[in-house]
C-alpha cells in the first residue's frame, strides 16, 4: 500500500520503542533495588509478562492453534536462557558486586561483539560505517552511564576485590551471553513471527524459573512487601512484557546488530529521567555522551 511503512522503518521504531520501555523501566527499578532481590525481579518480570505475550502471538497469528516451526524450537529456547534466564541474571549479580556505574559501561559494549558473531555465523556485511558508528555509541553510553550512576566513597568501600573480581567476571560473560542469544534468536526468527517466537521464548523462562524460585526459598529468605511485590510487576509488565514484544520484531525486521545498538543507547533516555525522578545531578559528561550516542546512531541507522 502507498504510504506504508517498510520493514526497516518498522524495525528502527520498535528498536527504540524497547529502548524507551528499558530504559524507564531501569530507572524505575532503582528506586525498589534496595527492597527486593534479583531471583524477585526476574521472576516476577517475566511471569507478569506471560499472559501478555500469549495474547499478541494469538492476535498476530489470527488463532489460538499456532505452532512454531520444529527447526526454530531449539534455537528460540537457547536464545532465551542465555540472554534471560542466564544473562540477565548475571548483569544483575555483577551490578550488585560492583555497583551499576561499573557494571553498565561495559556490558553496554555488547553490540560490537554482536556485530562480530552476526558477521562469522549470519554472514552479516562488515559496513566501516556501521563499525565506527557502534563503537561511538559505545563511548558515548559509557560517558552517560558513569555520570549517571558514579558511586560515591561509602558504596566503594563495601565492595572487596575479591567482590570486584567475580563482578567484573560477571559483566565480562554477560557481555558474551546477550550477543549469544541476539545472534541465536535472529537466526530462530527465520521463518517463525515475531510474536509467536516470543511467547515461545516467554514460556520456556516462565518454566524454567518455577524451580529456580522454589529452591529460593530454601534459604528462609524474606520475600518483598505487597506493595513492592505489585510495583515490580507493573515494572515487569513493561520492561519485558512490552518491550520484548517490540525487541522480537526489531530483531526480525532489522537483525540482531541493529537493535543491540539502539537498545544499548538507553542512558540516553535514563540520564534526564533519573534527573527528574532520582534527583541526580546531570553534568556535561552526560551531555557530550548524548551528543555522541546519537551521532552514532545515526551511522548505524542511515549507510551512506
Amino acid at each position: 500500500m502507498q504510504g506504508s511503512l517498510d520493514e526497516y522503518t518498522i524495525g528502527i521504531l520498535c528498536a527504540l520503542a524497547a529502548t524507551v520501555f528499558f530504559g524507564i523501566t531501569n530507572v524505575v527499578y532503582k528506586k525498589i533495588d534496595n527492597e527486593i532481590s534479583v531471583i524477585d525481579i526476574v521472576v516476577t518480570r517475566i511471569w507478569v509478562s506471560l499472559p501478555l505475550s500469549y495474547f499478541f502471538a494469538v492476535a498476530s497469528a489470527g488463532t489460538v492453534n499456532f505452532t512454531i516451526p520444529t527447526e526454530a524450537l531449539v534455537p528460540l529456547a537457547v536464545s532465551v536462557i542465555l540472554g534471560i534466564v542466564i544473562g540477565d541474571t548475571m548483569y544483575f549479580l555483577s551490578q550488585e558486586r560492583i555497583g551499576v556505574g561499573r557494571t553498565f559501561p561495559i556490558v553496554m559494549s555488547y553490540p560490537l561483539v554482536v556485530y562480530l558473531m552476526a558477521a562469522i555465523f549470519l554472514g552479516e556485511p562488515v559496513i566501516l560505517q556501521r563499525i565506527v558508528g557502534a563503537v561511538i555509541v559505545v563511548i558515548g553510553v559509557a560517558m552517560i552511564a558513569r555520570a549517571e550512576f558514579s558511586e560515591d566513597g561509602e558504596n566503594n568501600s563495601r565492595w572487596t576485590s575479591r567482590d570486584r573480581a567475580i563482578g567484573l567476571l560477571l559483566a565480562i560473560v554477560t557481555i558474551v551471553v546477550w550477543s549469544a542469544s541476539d545472534v541465536t534468536f535472529q537466526y530462530g526468527l527465520i521463518g517463525v513471527g515475531a510474536a509467536e517466537a516470543n511467547y515461545y521464548r516467554i514460556l520456556i523462562a516462565s518454566i524454567i524459573y518455577i524451580p529456580v524460585f522454589m529452591l529460593s526459598l530454601k534459604g528462609r529468605r524474606q520475600l518483598p512487601s505487597r506493595r513492592i511485590s505489585g510495583f515490580a510487576m507493573i515494572i515487569g509488565f513493561f520492561s519485558i512484557g512490552v518491550s520484548l514484544i517490540v525487541y522480537s520484531y526489531a530483531i526480525k525486521f532489522i537483525g540482531a546488530t541493529v537493535t543491540s545498538i539502539l537498545t544499548a543507547s538507553a542512558p540516553v533516555i535514563t540520564a534526564p529521567l533519573s534527573a527528574l525522578y532520582l534527583r541526580e545531578d546531570v553534568n556535561k559528561y552526560v551531555g557530550i555522551g548524548t551528543i555522541l550516542t546519537v551521532l552514532g546512531i545515526l551511522m548505524v541507522v542511515i549507510i551512506l
